[in-house]
């Protein structure tokens, strides 16, 4: 965008107004210099009249100058023509310096000549901006002087006079010269503080829509970490009582539909852990806890809960770990990390495929622990190695098997969580595939320094359990799922004591042979709370084994869990996870 002819010439003004008040000193040395040239030959009173009027004109102009350069009230016009008016009396001033020619000899007149004349030149960097105002001054400085040559006749004044007039010529153009550098300088700054402007304003529109996007996608993850509550406990209640009829006398088809509906939801359950995760993880709300980790006990766990989807797709499950190696992280999300990588990795595997989990020490007994996950489905071209760990990716594979791992291919959110979580851990993923040769996933952790390690839930998966003839009480606040907990464990032989609030809860203390616990009761009631009152109000047995059931991923929430020694089950639970604690912590009570 050209810039407005008032802006113009006002830097024009400033320009000259900036230069009349930075050459005081400047001025007044030549002054004197001239001064002193012609002393002697010229009448005292002369030269220091004129060195007087030299000197006042200089400073009148550059006060009168620097007010008109601030005067923006007054028009411009007006100023750039005082302007010229003002060069022209410092113009004669200087210039009538040339009348003292006529009282000295050449070589002096010379000197003279030079000195006028580079007053004229310097006008092309003091006063070019505003032409007429330069014209003013150099004219009057270098028409006398010329005149003067020219009076004294001869070839030598005539070739003299004639060389100032074509030096005045000369710096006339290069005035006009640096006038148009000016003005097309002028003119590229202009442009570049509109588009400085323009990008600034740009960058600010940019961060607003940036801001309100993150804004946005906080939100919805905050959402969805806060809601996980309320979209489990249907998932809950569908989970309890699909387990509840395994329990009852059915048609085959009947069986068949149970099946399919427990399969359904299973795959429903994937999906909202995977979208929860993402949000959680997303919207910063989980914070690692690393501590001493058993990576053999963790992997039993992890691999236990695959053992029934290996098994229906004629997977074999093998792992390799050292006994009582441990490892320094936080074991649930190092769990929900090799979750996901088996998950992944059996689901494109071909049956009568291969999964293999495997831990090892590196280099040295103290150095990093190596976790592998290796599969033996279709692999991955090495230009996919990056995008795989990204949502809602999913490669198409090729060769044997890859029809069956498509009918089985997930939701394309496993890899980016493990991405998300190994982030957080601080712990590098590395993938290891080719075409047709398999996958193969590595985690390295640090090795633990310390002994106790954490043990995990699902640990003993594979051990056999009963609760036939036991009495459990079940604290929960939704009818719903409370039903859900009683036609579950009631299939299994309980009697059930179903509570609503903690008072009716109390009203039974005396009675279960365990409690399962909402985390989330009505009234605010916590499920930690719930758990020590129940405990402390326990005669006949003070070491109650409590079970909390929750849907929160919170840290501070399995803190608590593990600090009231509670086991902590994620919902939805189903009916043989649940069964399996609560006989373990009968147990173990």
């Amino acid at each position: 965008m050209p810039a407005a002819p008032d802006e113009l010439d006002e830097r024009r003004l400033q320009v000259v107004a900036e230069q009349a008040v930075g050459l005081r000193w400047q001025i007044l040395l030549t002054a004197v210099v001239v001064a002193a040239i012609v002393w002697r030959d010229v009448p005292a009173p002369w030269v220091l009249g004129w060195f007087a009027a030299v000197i006042a004109s200089r400073e009148w102009r550059a006060a009168a100058l620097a007010r008109m350069a601030a005067d923006r009230a007054r028009p411009i016009a007006a100023r750039l023509r005082a302007t010229v008016r003002w060069n022209v009396l410092i113009g004669a001033c200087n210039g009538s310096a040339a009348l003292f020619m006529t009282r000295l000899d050449p070589t002096l007149d010379a000197v003279l000549t030079m000195i006028l004349v580079s007053w004229g030149a310097g006008a092309v960097s003091t006063s070019a901006t505003v032409m007429p105002a330069f014209l003013a001054y150099a004219g009057l400085l270098f028409v006398p002087t010329a005149a003067m040559w020219l009076m004294a006749g001869g070839w030598l004044g005539w070739g003299v006079g004639a060389l100032v007039l074509m030096f005045f010529g000369v710096q006339t153009r290069f005035a006009r010269r640096n006038l148009q550098t000016f003005e097309e300088s002028f003119g590229i700054r202009a442009e570049n503080q509109a588009l400085a402007t323009s990008l600034e304003f740009e960058r600010a529109q940019l961060a607003i829509a940036r801001d309100q996007a993150v804004r946005a996608n906080n939100d919805k993850s905050r959402f969805l970490a806060g809601a996980s509550h309320d979209l489990r406990q249907p998932l809950q209640a569908m989970a309890l009582n699909v387990g509840a009829l395994r329990h009852v006398a059915m048609a085959p088809d009947a069986r068949a539909i149970v099946e399919v509906v427990d399969s359904s939801l299973e795959q429903l359950r994937a999906m909202l852990d995977a979208l929860l995760d993402v949000s959680k993880l997303d919207a910063g709300v989980v914070v690692a806890q690393p501590q001493p980790v058993r990576i053999d006990r963790l992997l039993t766990a992890v691999m236990a809960s695959f053992g029934a989807a290996a098994a229906a797709r004629q997977i074999g499950l093998h792992t390799t770990c050292p006994p009582g190696l441990e490892v320094r992280t936080d074991p649930d999300l190092l769990r929900r990390m090799l979750a996901n990588l088996v998950d992944n990795a059996i689901k494109f595997s071909p049956a009568q495929g291969q999964v293999v989990v495997r831990a090892c020490t590196r280099d040295a007994p103290d150095a990093e622990v190596e976790l592998t996950v290796q599969d033996s489905g279709p692999g991955i071209a090495p230009e996919n190695h990056r995008i795989v760990f990204e949502d809602l990716v999913q490669l198409h594979a090729t060769g044997p098997g890859a029809a069956l791992a498509a009918t089985t291919a997930g939701h394309g959110l496993g890899l980016g969580i493990v991405r998300r979580m190994a982030e957080l851990l601080d712990v590098p993923v590395e993938l290891e595939s080719s075409l047709g040769a398999g996958a193969c996933f590595r985690l390295r952790l640090p090795r633990a320094s310390t002994a106790g390690a954490e043990c995990f839930e699902g640990d003993g998966a594979g051990s056999q359990w009963s609760l036939a003839g036991r009495c459990v009480l079940v604290l929960e606040d939704d009818p719903m799922v409370r039903g859900a907990y009683l036609n579950a464990l009631g299939a299994m032989g309980c009697r059930v004591l179903p509570a609503a609030t903690l008072d009716e809860a109390l009203g039974h203390i005396d009675e279960p042979d365990a409690v399962v616990v909402d985390c989330r009761l009505g009234d605010g009631l916590s499920g930690f709370d719930a758990a020590e009152r129940l405990r402390k109000q326990r005669r006949a047995q003070p070491a109650l084994p409590v079970v909390m059931v929750t849907a929160d991923t919170d840290p501070a929430v399995v803190e608590a869990a593990r600090r009231q020694a509670l086991p902590l089950l994620r919902k939805p639970v189903d009916d043989q996870r649940l069964g399996r604690a609560l006989a373990a912590a009968i147990e173990g009570s």
